[in-house]
This record gives structure tokens, C-alpha cells and sequence, in this order.
């Protein structure tokens, strides 16, 4: 199917409070929106996420570059060949989200074209609804509402909790994970992301501590620190969950040889379908588990994530796809997402499974 039009949308969109982690905060999210519109109408679309602090992307440079450079390329070309597209797009160095947005878009467009959900367009479904893992930014930095907080949602049926730690004091996030734990069910799970502050003896010193309250950490030290980090994998049991070390494909390659890493997270956003599918063969190869962790997805990237996490027995882990639920202060679907016992169900519409709620975008959009 020929593309005709490719829309680039930026888009402000309030957090009921701010996020915060480690090292930043962010008080809503500054996403662009990517339409493409195929000859006979059918349109897809993708969300880009930008993270000038992990990319260097930002809202702006995501707009121009997609506008000016990566929209041009796209009109005129099958919408199937997207091994064709990505040639064209790696022309422009870089600017990982925003060729991520266009090929999610893609993808929405083609399985709208065949009628079928996103899922099956993959191979799947091998799943009807994905366990969630729920995140604890909203209160990060404060002990007593994260225990609140992790014990309300257990009570609502999420099993799986992610905890930012690394804020200064390690001994106040060993604290904090033994007093979250004990404050649960004996069926959670927890795991910890340092977004790699810790230094090398830090990181061993919180990980053997934790070693028998949590399942994994992300990226406890710097992810250019690789022997500092295969040094942590051999010394300790805790597996270390990969992010900042794995953003390309042939970073997880890479990570994979180094034996650094026991878990594979993936952020759709930065790696789109096409790349996110490259990233769970080399998993599956290794043996190793994935999950899709977050990037801080509307509900509307959330429902991509699910399509990708429902085709691919690989991504076997929790996955971080509720963010939505309750730190966007509005919806950018027309109908929306279920979430029952602490588990995503799978919408069961054609692409994405949801539709774009258009009024909603067009109030929250904005001039770059």
C-alpha cells in the first residue's frame, strides 16, 4: 500500500503528578504523534517519546527531523517494505524515537489494511493478556507512600513492582525494598532500577543485601562500566535487567556476548516493531527472557506494546505497560484499556486494537 501522508503531531500531555527518578522529572509528557495515511485512506499511528537525557532527542527535534528529513523519504513507498524504509530512514544518524513512531505507524497502518490485529500481523497471539509490573515513580523519594502504594495496588492484583532506587542513600533503598516486601503478599516480586548510579561497590553492596528480597536489577552501575558489570554478574545471583546498555540491536548482541545481562528489556518507542522483533530472536537464541519496559507510553502506545507483548512467547516477563493507568491525566483512546487482577487485556480491534480519540489530540496539541 502506497503512503500518501505522513502527519506529525506534537503533543502536551499533563502527568497527574510529576514523575521523578534518580537523576530528573518530568511534570507531563511533550510526545509527538505520527500519523501516515496510506492511498486508500487507511492511516496508522505511532507515538514517539522523547528523552533528551537518553537520546538526545527532544520534542522539537523530533517534529523537524521527522517533518523535514524522514517524511519525505517515507511518500511514495510500499508500506510492507519496511526493511526498504529502515535502509532509507538510517540515512539520518540516530534520532532512535522518532523512526521508532514511523515504524509503529507502519505497522498500525498494515494490519489495518488487513483487517487483523497487530498481533496476528506478528504471528501471535500467544497470550490474551499480559501480567503487568507496576512502576513507583509518582512517590519516588518518599518511603512511607511507596510501601502505601505498593501494597494498594497488590491489593488490586499486580504481583510484579518496579522500585527507582539510587536517590543517594543505599542503605535508605535497602530499607525501603525490605520494608515494601514485607508490606505485600508473598507471592510479589520485586525488582530495582538504579538508572545506573550506583558505583561499583554501592552496587554490590545494595545487590547482596537485596539478594533475597528482589528477582532483578536494571542497570545498577554506568552501562559503559562493562567490566564493572560483568564483574556484578558473576559475584552475585541477583540478574541484572538490561536498558541504557541495550538501546540498539547491536547493543544487545553486544551485551549478550558479554554475558552482563540475564534479562532483556524492551522500550518500543525507541526500537519500534521492526527492530523490537530482531532484538527477541537474539533473546530467544540466548535463552534470555525479555520484557517491554516503559517509556512512559500514553495509553495509546501502551496498547502497541501489548500487541508486541501477546505475539512473542519471549517476552515472558512482567512488563511495564500500565504506566497510563494512573499518571496521564487524560486518554488519547476512544475506548479504553482493561486492566483485570494486575493484567493488561488484549484489545481486540484491527492494528493497535484501539482507536485515536482526534478531539483529545487536538486539545493537547501544541506549537514547536
Amino acid at each position: 500500500m502506497n503512503i500518501t501522508k505522513v502527519d506529525v503531531i506534537p503533543v502536551n500531555i499533563p502527568f497527574s503528578s510529576t514523575v521523578k527518578w534518580a537523576e530528573g522529572q518530568m511534570p507531563g509528557a511533550d510526545n509527538v504523534m505520527v500519523k501516515i495515511t496510506a492511498e486508500d485512506g487507511t492511516f496508522g499511528v505511532g507515538e514517539a517519546t522523547p528523552r533528551i537525557g537518553i537520546y538526545g532527542e527532544t520534542q522539537q527535534s523530533i517534529y523537524h527531523v521527522i517533518r523535514d528529513h524522514l517524511a519525505p523519504m517515507l511518500i511514495g513507498e510500499d508500506s510492507f517494505g519496511l526493511e526498504r524504509i529502515w535502509k532509507k530512514m538510517d540515512f539520518v544518524v540516530w534520532n532512535p524515537t522518532a523512526k521508532g513512531a514511523i515504524d509503529i505507524a507502519l505497522h498500525d497502518l498494515n494490519a489495518r489494511v488487513l483487517g487483523v490485529p497487530l498481533n496476528r500481523l506478528l504471528g501471535g497471539p500467544v497470550r490474551d493478556r499480559v501480567a503487568l509490573s507496576w512502576t513507583m515513580s509518582g512517590t519516588y523519594g518518599d518511603p512511607r507512600q511507596q510501601v502505601e502504594e505498593a501494597a494498594r495496588k497488590a491489593g488490586e492484583g499486580y504481583r510484579t513492582f518496579k522500585v527507582k532506587t539510587g536517590h543517594g542513600d543505599p542503605e535508605a533503598d535497602i530499607r525501603l525494598l525490605r520494608e515494601m516486601k514485607d508490606a505485600c503478599p508473598e507471592d510479589c516480586a520485586f525488582y530495582i532500577d538504579a538508572n545506573m548510579v550506583y558505583s561499583r561497590e554501592q552496587a554490590y553492596h545494595v545487590l547482596n543485601e537485596l539478594k533475597d528480597v528482589i528477582v532483578a536489577c536494571e542497570e545498577p552501575i554506568a552501562a559503559t562500566d562493562r567490566e564493572g558489570r560483568l564483574a556484578l554478574a558473576r559475584a552475585l545471583p541477583v540478574p541484572i535487567l538490561s536498558d541504557e546498555s541495550t538501546v540498539t540491536v547491536d547493543d544487545v548482541y553486544r551485551e549478550i556476548q558479554l554475558g552482563a545481562v540475564s534479562r532483556i528489556g524492551i522500550k518500543l518507542p525507541r526500537t519500534g516493531i521492526t527492530l523490537s522483533r530482531k532484538i527477541i530472536n537474539l533473546a530467544e537464541c540466548a535463552n534470555l527472557p525479555c520484557q517491554i519496559s516503559t517509556q512512559l507510553e500514553s495509553d495509546l502506545g501502551s496498547a502497541t506494546c501489548i500487541q508486541l507483548a501477546a505475539a512473542f512467547g519471549q517476552i515472558s516477563l512482567a512488563c511495564e505497560i500500565a504506566f497510563f493507568e494512573e499518571n496521564f491525566s487524560d486518554s488519547l483512546i476512544t475506548e479504553p484499556l482493561r486492566i483485570e487482577n494486575g493484567h493488561l487485556l488484549l484489545p481486540e480491534g484491527p492494528g493497535s486494537g484501539v482507536d485515536v480519540d482526534w478531539d483529545k489530540v487536538a486539545r493537547y496539541a501544541v506549537a514547536v
